[in-house]
């Protein structure tokens, strides 16, 4: 009597199962269209509620991208003299630190061999590349002054 109970509950519930699925199956577009247009009004309503802190992490995200990750090649074509000079001293101050890892101290040498060598392409630009010839830098150099 208890098998026949148990294989009437489980022949009726194969059958819910097969009913739910056969009214998915049914109305799958509806289902979508409503899945859609919730997640839609929710995201209105969100954006709408935080429209300034969206609107601000956009700013962020777009300057970052068009300037680049801190120390990539982009960064380093568009940071101004001022950026590099203060970027480098951060960087030769971790070098200078014997408590880091040295891999890491080793990048930051490569860092501020390219940091030297950017800094001096805004310096020297537009200026004609000369030997040193002030007296002051020994006897044997002539004097322009």
């Amino acid at each position: 009597m208890d098998k026949e109970k148990i294989t009437e509950e489980f022949t009726e519930e194969v059958a819910d199962r097969k009913g739910f699925i056969a009214w998915v199956k049914e109305h799958k577009t509806q289902l979508i269209l409503t899945g859609i247009s919730v997640t839609t009004i929710l995201a209105t309503a969100l954006g709408l509620k935080n429209k300034d802190a969206i609107t601000e992490l956009w700013n962020t995200l777009k300057k970052q991208i068009e300037k680049g990750d801190l120390y990539s090649s982009k960064w380093f074509e568009k940071a101004n003299l001022e950026e590099l000079e203060t970027a480098r001293r951060i960087v030769q101050q971790d070098y200078n630190n014997p408590n880091l890892d040295l891999d890491y101290r080793n990048y930051c040498w490569n860092l501020i061999n390219r940091f030297d060598n950017t800094i001096g392409k805004i310096k020297w630009a537009g200026k004609e590349y000369r030997y040193p010839v002030h007296s002051s830098n020994g006897w044997h150099l002539t004097s322009d002054d």
